[in-house]
């Protein structure tokens, strides 16, 4: 897949995450803490979330999830019984591809696995869904180079009305660097007092300064990222449980919000 980004910093760190997450795939489903991450995002998203969805058996309107930064699809084989349909985008091929072999192995009739950059719209004018119920997002944000260019691309397939739902560290979680997940540092500082966000809006001075790094996400941050910046109302920040990973606690967070109608 070829790599076309916002600008060369996203190219370059995107580039670097497709051959990190490339490299990794073939053994992520065999390491004990990613299967263990992607159940507490399950049991995070349905008790906060969970009264929102529907499968494929319910009266209820249908729910159809597109899952930013879907790995090999260990989130999919929990949620995809409790919705209509889930959509799961990566950009790592090894990913798409492991994920791509448990669809057609263990007939997940309702889930896609595609890979794409969600800034590239050439690339997502083939998602199967172009208005989804709900996108989730599960420790994929803090690998971003620009946090406000990817919520507002993501905004541009979710429905008036639906959710975004992003899990992910917590700032306090930064003394720690959870290194094992992250294999590059980027700031996550975005010079938000030079560059022109692309929704027009701009951070107030309390989230710029409760940032802190990619390597975790302040409440403050969160909530002026979901009101002011993505323009979401009904907007939940709170803590979510934290994760234990070779012996270190990992504060955690899920922040949700609702597109206006």
């Amino acid at each position: 897949m070829e790599i076309k980004g916002k600008d060369s910093a996203h190219t370059t760190l995107l580039k670097a995450n497709q051959d990190h997450f490339d490299e990794q795939s073939t053994k992520w489903d065999d390491e004990p803490e990613y299967v263990k991450v992607s159940r507490t995002s399950y049991a995070t998203i349905m008790h906060h979330l969970g009264r929102f969805l529907s499968s494929r058996d319910d009266d209820h309107p249908p729910t159809n999830i597109l899952n930013f930064g879907c790995g090999t699809g260990l989130l999919e084989a929990q949620l995809r019984s409790n919705v209509t349909s889930i959509t799961g985008i990566d950009i790592s091929h090894g990913m798409i591809l492991r994920m791509n072999t448990k669809i057609q192995a263990e007939s997940w009739m309702n889930v896609t696995a595609l890979q794409m950059d969600i800034l590239d719209e050439a690339q997502t004018s083939l998602l199967p869904i172009q208005g989804f119920d709900m996108i989730i997002s599960c420790y994929t944000f803090h690998h971003l180079q620009d946090v406000t260019a990817v919520g507002g691309a993501l905004l541009k397939y979710l429905k008036p009305g639906g959710y975004l739902c992003i899990i992910d560290f917590a700032a306090a979680s930064t003394e720690n660097n959870h290194v094992h997940y992250h294999h590059t540092q980027h700031d996550h500082q975005q010079e938000q007092d030079e560059q022109q966000q692309p929704l027009g809006m701009k951070l107030s001075e309390a989230a710029k300064a409760s940032i802190g790094s990619h390597d975790g996400f302040s409440k403050t941050f969160l909530i002026d990222y979901y009101q002011t910046v993505l323009d979401l109302e009904n907007v939940t920040v709170e803590d979510a449980t934290p994760l234990n990973c070779d012996g270190i606690e990992y504060p955690t967070v899920i922040a949700y919000g609702q597109k206006k109608k």
